[in-house]
């Protein structure tokens, strides 16, 4: 499914990295504002570095919908 050079992130640790709640991810994924992820066999949740700038990005645009600063 993804190469071995491919870097994984489990759910816990992009809500860290995004500084969002884990009730805030999962509503932008039931509310189609993002494109769910990945699965494991466990059918968990996995990010890639990818998924990740995606979800960075919606972030920013709804904190300024403008672009302005």
């Amino acid at each position: 499914m993804y190469s071995a050079e491919t870097k994984i992130y489990a759910t816990k640790e992009v809500l860290k990295i995004v500084g969002i709640s884990r009730a805030t991810l999962y509503k932008w994924f039931r509310d189609k504002k993002l494109e769910d992820v990945a699965r494991d066999r466990n059918n968990f949740r996995i990010f890639t570095e990818k998924d990740i700038k995606n979800i960075l990005a919606y972030k920013n645009m709804i904190k300024d919908p403008n672009g302005t600063t």
